[in-house]
Order: C-alpha cells, then sequence, then structure tokens
C-alpha cells in the first residue's frame, strides 16, 4: 500500500513537472490511421499514454490475482494449520511437564500431521501414553515418528530403548539398544542404556565384555565408567562363586583393569571367592601382599579362617602385621584363630582375651570357648558361651 502511494506521488510529480516545462507550447500531435484521425497537444498524449498503461498494469494485475488466488488461499490456510499445531504442540509438552498425561498425549497427537516436525510430536505422546500404562498407544506412536521422519531414526531408538527400560521390558530394551550401538557404537548414552538394559537382566558377562570395550571406555565419563565396571566385576565374581568356577573367578578377574584390581571392594571378594572355591595359597598371597602396604579389616579377618601349608609361617606374618599396624581386634583375632588351629593354647589364649578385652564381638567370644573346650575345661567353655550369647543380645 505504502509503495503504491509513493508511486503514484511520483507520477503526479512528474506529470506536474511536464506540464510546467509544456506550458507556454503545448505542441500539437497528428495521428492519422485508416479512417481514424486523432488531434492532441504533446501534453495531452503523454497523460493518455500514462492513463491507457496504468489501466494495463491495473488489468495485469487484477489477472494475476485471480489466477494466483487459489494459491495463496491455500497457503494462507495451510499457514493457519502450521500456527495452530505448533500451539498444539506447545501446549502438549506444557501439559507433558505438568503430568497432566492424558491431556498431553491429546495436544500432541491431534495436529501432528499439521506440524513441521510431528515426529517430535509423536515421540512426547509416546512419553505420555508410557506414563498412563498404555503400551500399545505408546509403541504406536514411536512407529508414527519413525515413518514420519526415518532420518531421525537414532532419536526414535533412543526414546524407545529409554522408555522400555522404564517399563522393565529389559530384553526388548537390549535389542533397541544394539541397534544404536549399530548406529553410533561411541554414544554416551545409548551405552549406559545398554549396560542398563544388561543389568536388568543380569547379564553380567555380556555387560562386562561392554564395558572391557575401548569404545565404551572413552565414551563414558570416568567417574560413571568406573561406578558401572566395579559393579559388574563384583557380579561376575560372584556369579563365579555361585557356580563354582575357579577358571572363572581368575578369568574375570586377569581381565580387570589393574587400577580396579585395587578397588578393595573388587580386590576383597576376589579373595573371597578363593577362599571359598578352596584356593588358600593364593588367597593368603593376595591379602599378604595388600597388608604389606595397607590395612584392610576385612582381609586380616579373613586370613585367619585360610589354611596354610607353613602355618608358622602364617602366624609370623601375623604378628609382623600387629607390629606395623598395633593391636588391631582383627589381627588379634586372626592370631588366635590361627594359634587355636596349630594347638599353641597359650599363644591363642592370649590373642583372644586380648580381643574381648579391646574390642569384644560375638566371633570372639566363640573361639574362645572353643579353646577352653579343647583344652578340658568344659565348664569355662559353657561360661565363654554364655557370655558370648549375652553380649550378641546385647547387641542387637
Amino acid at each position: 500500500m505504502i509503495r503504491l502511494l509513493l508511486i503514484s506521488l511520483l507520477v503526479l510529480a512528474c506529470g506536474a513537472a511536464v506540464a510546467f516545462y509544456l506550458r507556454a507550447e503545448t505542441g500539437y500531435v497528428l495521428i492519422s490511421f485508416h479512417r481514424w484521425i486523432v488531434e492532441t497537444s504533446l501534453l495531452g498524449l503523454l497523460v493518455g499514454l500514462i492513463v491507457v498503461l496504468g489501466g494495463a498494469y491495473l488489468l495485469v494485475r487484477l489477472l494475476i490475482t485471480g489466477i494466483s488466488l487459489p494459491v495463496t488461499v491455500r497457503r494462507m490456510l495451510q499457514r493457519r494449520r502450521e500456527e495452530k499445531a505448533q500451539q498444539s504442540f506447545e501446549t502438549g509438552l506444557l501439559r507433558l511437564l505438568e503430568g497432566n498425561w492424558k491431556r498431553a498425549e491429546i495436544e500432541l497427537v491431534r495436529r501432528a500431521a499439521d506440524h513441521h516436525a510431528g515426529h517430535l510430536n509423536y515421540l512426547a505422546a509416546a512419553r505420555a501414553a508410557q506414563r498412563m500404562g498404555a503400551g500399545d498407544r505408546r509403541d504406536h506412536y514411536l512407529r508414527l515418528a519413525m515413518e514420519i521422519a526415518p532420518e531421525m531414526e537414532f532419536a526414535t531408538l533412543l526414546t524407545q530403548t529409554e522408555l522400555q527400560i522404564e517399563r522393565g521390558e529389559y530384553a526388548a530394551a537390549r535389542d533397541t539398544a544394539l541397534k544404536l550401538r549399530g548406529i553410533n557404537a561411541q554414544h554416551p548414552y545409548a551405552i549406559e542404556l545398554l549396560a542398563a538394559s544388561y543389568d536388568g537382566l543380569k547379564a553380567w558377562e555380556s555387560l562386562r565384555q561392554l564395558l572391557l570395550d575401548a569404545e565404551t571406555r572413552s565414551a563414558l565419563a570416568d567417574e560413571r565408567y568406573r561406578a558401572l565396571l566395579t559393579r559388574t566385576l563384583v557380579e561376575c565374581l560372584q556369579e563365579a562363586q555361585r557356580l563354582a568356577r575357579l577358571d572363572r573367578l581368575k578369568t574375570v578377574w586377569d581381565g580387570a583393569p589393574k587400577d580396579l584390581r585395587r578397588v578393595p571392594e573388587v580386590r576383597n571378594e576376589y579373595v573371597r571367592g578363593l577362599a571359598r572355591l578352596n584356593a588358600h595359597a593364593e588367597a593368603l598371597a593376595v591379602i599378604g601382599d595388600v597388608l604389606a602396604k595397607n590395612w584392610d579389616g576385612e582381609l586380616a579377618s579373613l586370613y585367619g579362617e585360610l589354611h596354610a601349608v607353613d602355618p608358622l609361617t602364617q602366624l609370623a606374618a601375623i604378628e609382623a602385621w600387629l607390629n606395623q599396624y598395633g593391636e588391631r581386634p582383627e589381627l588379634l583375632i586372626t592370631a588366635g584363630r590361627v594359634c587355636l588351629r596349630n594347638k599353641l593354647w597359650g599363644k591363642a589364649r592370649s590373642y583372644l582375651d586380648a580381643v574381648i578385652r579391646v574390642a569384644p564381638t560375638p566371633a570372639a567370644y566363640l573361639e574362645l570357648a572353643r579353646l577352653c573346650e579343647q583344652t578340658q575345661n568344659g565348664e569355662e567353655a559353657q561360661r565363654v558361651y554364655k557370655q558370648g550369647l549375652e553380649f550378641a543380645g546385647q547387641a542387637l
């Protein structure tokens, strides 16, 4: 509108300028065509040409507008539909964030076909359906998202895996997560989802292999990686113990990164496995290496339960640790057990008495009672048993 007004003003200005220039001499123009003769002034001719050309221009514009009217109307309607679709999408997302699952699903689905990113509508609607426990509708929306935007396959599969894990569909989540890994093997969240599916399935060996993969190691943050692998190694070590597989136990331990072998949770589970599977010599060696450098009360207690080929060497190691770490209760009861097993009654009595004096435990009373029985002191054994039971009752 403004442009048309400016053009009109320009034309009037030009006309005024021409009229002013021709005011003294209007000129004369004669046009003869067959039987037609037109006589006019030069100014009249110019004005006439302007009127004719202006009329022709307006007529052409009118024709073009009439021809393009259906297209223009369609574009206006399409723009209106897209605006409503965008508004419905934003409302649906807001309802989803508010926890109004039913209303969110309705808003997200009803205008999804008109939205320029309809796959986002269906992905969000799948989350709303999941919250309402509608697994069939959730899967339907995920299929629609895949059909609308096959180039967004990764985002759709990622959402599908996450929702499957939320519902405890670990086998299906594993299969979907494996597809994700095939598309992008280094995607951190895809790796976490695959790990979560293995965790849910208790497929510890598969999870261990996943975490030991070099691509996985570089994809995950160090803290998250160590936490996942630590738990997995412990589960694998426990699984080997349940299956009574010493070779499996050693394979898991040998395959663990060296820094994680120093983690007490992993190391102690390995030693317990060696003890339970009767590999006492190897368990003694590992405990000896650890306690020579650092204190570990759990391993110190376990050391006394193991059978050594040379008991005197075992006892000497314990006494050396007593000198190194002081009279810790774990070492005292361990020394008492080793002395008791080797019938060193006097030493056993002194160590067990020291335990009860420093930090009494039901286990210490039990070992002392056994000592009394083996030294033919039944009355004292009964008294110690009673004291141990009373102590255990007080602890409860």
